[in-house]
């Protein structure tokens, strides 16, 4: 069992989450535009507005709240959830080229939330709502996430439930194990289960293998420590070539002047442009 962590407050704090440590394994400098790049007028970091981004956003939106009504709300008040929520992202907020691009993209998401609801019962009571868990690594280096879906199992141990709305397979189970590793520490309860529910194809979670996470935080420390010697550094150097679809390129693009400003979000303290990519030379 990971011991309980004193809550309290890290001033200057390193915050790692999944995403982040995605980030810099594939490009030091993506890692950078996307993390540690801040907008010099709001201070807020950049985000380039995506289909994919705003399907999978908008889906878990609407199903985390369907778990706060205790999973009492009817087919019927889930999708009206889902329509209300859409409404926020539509057009270029959501990164749609047009509106048949939206429609696709809007289909999609009722097809997986339908999907959703008749398979319901495949998942263990859960955990009440909670925000994003937190895991000092090193320091002033905290881990931190927040996730789908925590079940308690009958024997009173966890389930960890990402929920995924593409249709591609994860390569690892990182993501899983990390959050595991913040459940762990913060609930104080065994986690023995570890899953990603792909739920465009599949009826049910699809169970991971369960590494010991003390193996894994010591590799997510490592990873951690490289972050913080490459921001002590300020060396950012682009690993991604010369492709159409290179992040370095989209997001300095944005930096650049080339996006469209669409809205501040404030929770996140993230500025949300459209960036047409195919039209980048």
């Amino acid at each position: 069992m990971l011991p309980k962590q004193e809550k309290k407050y890290i001033e200057n704090a390193l915050f790692i989450s999944y995403t982040a440590l995605k980030d810099f394994q594939r490009c030091p400098r993506a890692y950078y535009l996307k993390n540690r790049y801040r907008d010099p007028k709001s201070g807020y970091r950049l985000q380039i507005a995506s289909e994919a981004m705003t399907l999978g956003s908008v889906v878990h939106d609407t199903i985390k709240w369907f778990l706060q009504t205790n999973r009492l709300a009817t087919k019927e008040d889930l999708i009206k959830k889902y329509r209300n929520n859409w409404l926020k992202y539509r057009g270029k907020r959501g990164g749609f080229k047009s509106d048949e691009d939206e429609a696709v993209f809007g289909k999609k998401g009722l097809q997986i939330l339908d999907s959703f609801f008749d398979n319901r019962a495949n998942l263990v009571p859960n955990l009440p709502a909670y925000d994003f868990l937190k895991f000092l690594i090193d320091g002033k280096i905290v881990l931190n996430g927040k996730i789908d879906f925590l079940g308690v199992l009958p024997d009173g141990s966890l389930h960890v439930v990402d929920f995924k709305t593409g249709r591609k397979e994860e390569e690892d189970s990182l993501q899983l194990h990390i959050y595991a590793i913040l459940a762990e520490s913060n609930f104080q309860k065994a986690v023995s289960k570890i899953s990603y529910w792909y739920l465009e194809r599949e009826d049910f979670p699809k169970e991971a293998v369960l590494d010991p996470l003390e193996g894994k935080l010591e590799w997510i420390k490592n990873k951690a420590l490289e972050i913080n010697d490459a921001i002590k550094e300020d060396n950012w150097v682009c690993i991604e070539g010369d492709n159409q679809y290179n992040e370095c390129r989209s997001y300095q693009a944005i930096i650049d002047g080339k996006g469209e400003f669409q809205f501040a979000d404030d929770d996140f303290k993230k500025n949300v442009y459209f960036l047409d990519q195919t039209k980048l030379v």
